[in-house]
């Protein structure tokens, strides 16, 4: 009875590690499309800046694009490491 009850505990807590892993991987990828909804509306307002100026909202874009890419290095998942690509090509300032 006692190894039925061990293991019974042992999936338990299995299932319990995966539960907390994918929420946040879930939250991960929350905040990764509010930083892509951040981006897409800072470039829309970047194309409205003269050439030569200081422009605020490509300082916003580029901010969005490095907190997207720390929340994909966080949990190093390859549809992350694409979308932090992506989201560095809208930065002109981006290596």
């Amino acid at each position: 009875m006692s190894t039925l009850r061990t293991i019974t505990c042992l999936l338990v807590l299995a299932g319990c590690g995966s539960t907390a892993e994918s929420t946040s991987v879930d939250e991960a990828f929350r905040r990764i499309q509010v930083h892509e909804a951040t981006i897409a509306h800072a470039s829309a307002a970047a194309e409205a800046c003269a050439p030569d100026a200081t422009c605020e909202a490509e300082l916003e874009l580029c901010d969005a694009v490095e907190r997207l890419c720390e929340v994909s290095r966080s949990i190093e998942d390859p549809d992350a490491t694409r979308r932090c690509e992506a989201a560095r090509r809208r930065c002109p300032e981006a290596p």
